[in-house]
């Protein structure tokens, strides 16, 4: 896992001090997609086979465990993967060295509760970020601008307008 950047912060470990971040497993599925169908609104549709595929090319696949339940997950993905996504080739073409994050969702039952932050920490390293959030998503505009993440272009894709944002260190 995270072959392309030297992650800030080491991947928690299990305490008695709740929830913590740690790689996705195959056991984890059904919860992730769970969590992805619920946030449509910011994020394209995942199925089994889908997920178990952006795993397998993923740099960082981790979900934060709140005592076996996932309060939310993120995936990132290197440059250089076979990935058909319009948003991840527009990095690809510009940018020397990147991490592409593809998701970060949070289950409805923990949201506001610092989970997207955790997970965001635990992918930070020496590269720069990729994402692209539709305009229409307040929320995670606001969550990424906090972060350092800056607008850098626009891209049409499928009717909807996607920023294209850039976090560097």
């Amino acid at each position: 896992m995270n072959t392309t950047s030297t992650p800030t912060l080491e991947h928690s470990l299990p305490d008695a001090s709740g929830p913590y971040v740690r790689p996705m497993e195959a056991a984890d599925f059904d919860a992730v997609l769970e969590i992805n169908q619920g946030a449509l609104e910011g994020v394209g549709p995942l199925d089994h086979d889908s997920l178990a595929s952006l795993v397998a090319m993923a740099d960082d696949a981790l979900v934060l465990d709140d005592d076996g339940a996932i309060g939310g997950f993120v995936i990132t993905l290197p440059k250089g993967v076979d990935y058909d996504s319009s948003r991840y080739r527009w990095f690809e073409d510009r940018l020397e060295e990147y991490v592409y994050l593809d998701r970060i969702v949070v289950a409805s039952t923990h949201r506001r509760q610092g989970v997207a932050s955790r997970l965001n920490e635990a992918i930070e390293g020496d590269l720069p970020i990729g994402l692209e959030i539709y305009e229409t998503n307040e929320g995670s505009l606001a969550f990424h601008a906090t972060r350092g993440y800056r607008e850098v272009g626009r891209l049409e894709h499928e009717g909807k307008v996607n920023l294209m944002m850039l976090r560097t260190s």
